[in-house]
C-alpha cells in the first residue's frame, strides 16, 4: 500500500519534469467502447471501438470484431481489427487477454498486421493502489522492418462506477518514447458484458 502511494507520487512529481525537459508533447484521448455477448458461460462475441485522437501525430479509429473465451478471473479475445486514419489503412489480427488477480489485473495485446510486416503489441499491469485508484504500468510498442516504435510509462487509473449496466473507468498515462515524441494520453473506457 505504501510503495504504490509511493509511486504515485514519484509519477505526479515526474511528469512536469519530462513536460519541461522536452519540448514536445503529444496528448492524446482514447475513448474506448467495449462489449462482450455471451453465448454461454465460456464463450462470446467481443466487439470493440477505440478512438486515438492525438494533438501531434495522425488520429486514427479501430473497430474490432471477434470471439471470446472465458475462465474464472480471465478471459482471451481473438478478432479482427481494422484501423482508419486520414494517412492510412491497416488491417490486424488481434488477440487480448486479461487476467485478474485479487489486487491487481494483467492485459496482454498481440496484433500482427495483416497487411504488412509488423506487430503491435501492448502490456498493462495495475495495482490496487487505494479504494478505487490504481498504480499502472504501460508498454506499447510496433516492431517492424526499420527501427521499432517502443513506448513505457507509469500512470493512474481509477474506476468511476457503473452508468446502469455499463462500467465505466479512467486512466492518465505518461509514455515515453524512444526517438519519438512523449506521450501522454487520458483513457475513457465503458465495458459492458451482456450475459447469458
Amino acid at each position: 500500500m505504501k510503495l504504490a502511494k509511493l509511486l504515485i507520487l514519484i509519477l505526479i512529481l515526474l511528469i512536469p519534469f519530462s513536460v519541461n525537459a522536452q519540448q514536445v508533447i503529444d496528448f492524446q484521448t482514447r475513448p474506448i467502447g467495449h462489449v462482450q455477448y455471451d453465448l454461454n458461460k465460456k464463450l462470446f462475441v467481443a466487439g470493440w471501438v477505440i478512438g486515438n485522437g492525438q494533438y501531434y501525430g495522425t488520429s486514427n479509429i479501430n473497430i474490432l470484431g471477434g470471439l471470446g473465451y472465458r475462465g474464472k478471473d480471465w478471459w482471451l479475445e481473438s478478432m479482427i481489427q481494422r484501423q482508419w486514419s486520414e494517412k492510412d489503412r491497416k488491417l490486424l489480427w488481434d488477440s487480448r487477454f486479461q487476467q485478474k488477480f485479487r489486487k491487481s489485473s494483467l492485459y496482454v495485446e498481440v496484433a500482427p498486421f495483416l497487411d504488412r510486416r509488423a506487430v503491435y503489441d501492448m502490456v498493462v499491469f495495475e495495482k490496487l493502489a487505494w479504494r478505487n485508484l490504481n498504480f499502472r504500468l504501460e508498454t506499447e510498442n510496433i516492431h517492424k522492418s526499420g527501427r521499432d516504435s517502443l513506448g513505457v510509462g507509469p500512470g493512474v487509473g481509477w474506476s468511476f462506477g457503473s452508468l446502469g449496466s455499463v462500467k465505466v473507468n479512467g486512466a492518465v498515462i505518461y509514455q515515453f518514447r524512444r526517438q519519438e515524441t512523449d506521450v501522454l494520453r487520458f483513457y475513457a473506457i465503458f465495458n459492458h458484458r451482456f450475459k447469458k
